[in-house]
């Protein structure tokens, strides 16, 4: 594969639709896949990326151009009728060229197949929205996939933020919306919305915790998917009697560190990493259990031993903030599992020790597939690989940290910060 920003002479057989070969904008050469090795496959689907990247960045372009010449609703059009695509997904294709034709650095960088598309959409909506470091957000974006990179975006538009993110948290509340539309094809009810964090960590979290309970009611008398458990989840949380709605159990979980040095609360977040501001963060740990960082309280037992098999919701608490995701692909925690690394039945004790968060995909991994937990000793972390040993639960040091995803210190690690927990009502 070949990627160029040369097209001198060709510019008027490719626009007729000639085809000119590797001196195009992009050129994908045919192979087959069947002589390719493992390597090569995967150094191909790099081109693809490549490839994909810089079509994206044409598409922007053609849709602006006919947008400037015909008009917006006559290049939406063009999109519905050319591209297949629906009338929303036409005005946010549109607006998304917008958008990139003032983001000169991030759409020279998709034109050359350096960052992905959905990337250089993000960047370019932040750039629309308010003063951001184009440049620093391009780079991070060449090495980073989607979940780190929103991460490192929001974080970065908090940073940016003269007002410590209150001018951000100001755009989310308004950006807020919510619809519900009935199918004229089926009858069936559509339901779509966007909230801000701290509402959309909420509803999360009582969605979670209300699928939790119908999977854990259902178990053995009915076969439901985890998307019709979530319809029921919705329609109970919604639709219930006052006195019928039982307590929705997670509680919105944040986390801050405690600066010593100004002896308050820093870097305050919620549980999907959002940075929260002091005011934030205060009114919400005004309502707040305070979970120590030990995880142990008068009140809490956390190290059930082989009283019960299943985490008790003060464990599940104690097991996000500690993993704070499913330790094999980064699904949020409210969706995770508790699972026993030394089996339940082969006398592993239900302990935040023998307990990790992992999705039901990665915990079928596991069951299904002899993946294994293993703990990196450099920090202390869990993480999920295939199973390459025979004796899956016999301390394997040294088969971790390989990825080097887990070399970065954790937040806090650099400052004089202990950390604080606080799990919020």
């Amino acid at each position: 594969m070949e990627l160029g920003s040369s097209t001198r002479g060709n510019s008027s057989r490719a626009a007729a639709g000639t085809p000119v070969g590797c001196g195009a904008a992009v050129c994908v050469p045919a192979v087959d896949l069947a002589t390719l090795s493992e390597s090569d496959l995967s150094q191909r689907l790099v081109g693809l990326g490549q490839a994909a990247s810089a079509i994206s960045a044409l598409k922007a372009k053609t849709l602006l151009a006919l947008s400037e010449r015909s008009g917006q609703g006559a290049a939406r059009q063009a999109a519905v009728e050319t591209l297949g695509a629906s009338n929303s997904q036409a005005r946010k294709e549109l607006l998304d060229a917008q958008r990139l034709s003032k983001a000169a650095a991030t759409a020279e960088a998709l034109q050359a197949g350096e960052i992905p598309a959905d990337h250089a959409k993000l960047i370019a909506r932040a750039a629309s929205e308010g003063p951001v470091d184009e440049t620093a957000l391009v780079e991070a974006a060449k090495t980073e996939n989607f979940g780190q990179f929103t991460r490192t975006l929001r974080d970065h538009q908090s940073e940016q933020a003269c007002d410590g993110g209150r001018s951000l948290r100001d755009r989310q509340l308004q950006n807020r919306n919510f619809a519900i539309r009935k199918s004229p094809q089926d009858g069936m009810y559509d339901v779509y919305g966007r909230f801000d964090p701290e509402a959309g960590n909420r509803i999360e979290a009582a969605l979670a915790a209300q699928e939790r309970r119908i999977r854990a009611q259902q178990h053995g008398t009915a076969d439901t998917t985890f998307a019709q458990r979530m319809a029921d989840a919705l329609e109970h949380l919604v639709c219930a009697e006052a006195e019928n709605r039982r307590p929705q159990g997670a509680k919105l979980i944040l986390t801050a560190n405690w600066d010593l040095i100004n002896q308050q609360i820093a870097d305050a977040r919620l549980l999907d990493g959002t940075p929260l501001t002091k005011a934030e963060a205060l009114r919400l740990a005004c309502d707040a259990d305070l979970l120590p960082s030990v995880f142990d309280t008068k009140f809490q037992t956390l190290d059930m031993g082989r009283k019960t098999r299943s985490a008790t919701e003060a464990q599940r608490a104690a097991l996000i903030i500690r993993d704070k995701h499913c330790i094999g692909c980064g699904k949020s925690a409210v969706w995770c599992e508790a699972h026993h690394i030394v089996p339940w039945q082969r006398g592993g004790p239900t302990s935040i020790d023998n307990l990790v968060l992992v999705c039901t995909a990665c915990h079928h991994d596991i069951h299904d597939r002899n993946w294994k937990v293993v703990k990196c000793p450099n920090t202390g972390k869990y993480e999920l690989q295939p199973m390459l040993d025979p004796y899956p639960f016999s301390p394997d040091p040294d088969s971790c940290c390989q990825t080097g995803h887990h070399n970065k210190p954790p937040p806090g690690a650099l400052g004089v910060r202990e950390p604080l927990l606080l799990g919020a009502a």
